[in-house]
């Protein structure tokens, strides 16, 4: 029952942040609503009983990632932006939804007993590579999603690309580009 009601409020907060990116009007908001909606899903998979995937998405996208693209998001704004507006409509649901979010996590750990268990099943890197990897038609196709996802950056790292260009394949371009 407990982790019902987890599951409908990760899933109203990871939607609500959700909301937020789309109607953020200022970049850094929305990257720290993105924040919040990978760090409710990363909740949910461990509600889900897969405590890797939850890690590996805090620590790869809500980490790294996002650290990412909130550097980028600064770099691109080249000073522009005077003034960073300190409370807005974003607020409000941002600012409940992490401190629910820590309310939650401090009672799980308050609640839960911390022993040692040595029949805990390990996890090698041999046996996470053979279940990632496994080709065989049993197997349950995870390298099919490496794949697609290997193909998704590359489609994103070319479109980047394009979009940096300013007028690509213009004369004036590539004779600007020749002076500088």
């Amino acid at each position: 029952m407990l982790a019902l009601i987890y599951f409908l409020i990760l899933g109203v907060i990871a939607v609500g942040g959700a909301l937020c990116v789309l109607l953020s009007k200022h970049p850094l908001y929305g990257a720290l609503s993105l924040v919040v909606t990978m760090l409710s899903l990363a909740g949910i998979y461990g509600l889900l009983g897969s405590p890797f995937v939850g890690v590996v998405q805090v620590m790869v996208y809500a980490g790294a990632i996002m650290m990412l693209l909130t550097f980028v998001i600064m770099v691109l704004n080249g000073a522009r932006d005077n003034r960073t507006p300190r409370f807005d409509k974003i607020s409000l649901f941002v600012i409940p939804a992490i401190i629910l979010m820590a309310l939650m996590l401090s009672f799980l750990i308050l609640r839960t007993p911390l022993v040692f268990n040595p029949d805990t099943a390990r996890g090698t890197v041999s046996l996470t590579a053979a279940t990632l990897f496994d080709t065989s038609a049993s197997g349950p196709g995870y390298f099919l999603l490496f794949e697609a996802i290997g193909l998704l950056l590359l489609s994103a790292m070319a479109t980047a690309v394009i979009l940096a260009k300013k007028k690509l394949g213009s004369p004036e371009t590539s004779d600007s580009e020749e002076v500088h």
